[in-house]
């Protein structure tokens, strides 16, 4: 039985990255609570659009929070500093990692940047 194609939700075509390209973020200070609730979510990152990412993570954060991240640059001790929103999380079934879907809040090039060609 063929199934019928189904529509592109996204609205950006999605990047693979070759190179493993880790993110670490936390919420924003003005949004937490002065306790020790504050959680950095680190992971690699699977896929990059013009609109955001799916990271692979073993720290879950909650869907629509605010988080203020850091993509590092493989090879290199620099990082592209990023604001992002939790839009979709989803377990994986073997593990206790997750996929986790951001959404940049403010967009910069990032995937531009991180697909073109080095210059070393």
């Amino acid at each position: 039985m063929i199934e019928p194609e189904q529509k592109e939700l996204r609205t950006y075509p999605r990047f693979p990255l070759e190179d493993p390209v880790r993110l670490r973020a936390c919420p924003l200070p003005l949004m937490v609570r002065a306790s020790r609730s504050s959680h950095v979510v680190e992971g690699q990152i699977q896929n990059i659009s013009s609109g955001g990412m799916c990271v692979l993570t073993g720290q879950p954060p909650k869907v629509a929070e605010l988080l203020w991240g850091e993509i590092a640059l493989p090879g290199t001790h620099a990082g592209i500093p990023t604001l992002l929103q939790v839009r979709w999380l989803h377990k994986n079934s073997h593990g206790s990692r997750h996929r986790v879907g951001f959404r940049f809040v403010l967009q910069g090039g990032i995937p531009d940047f991180l697909s073109a060609p080095s210059r070393v």
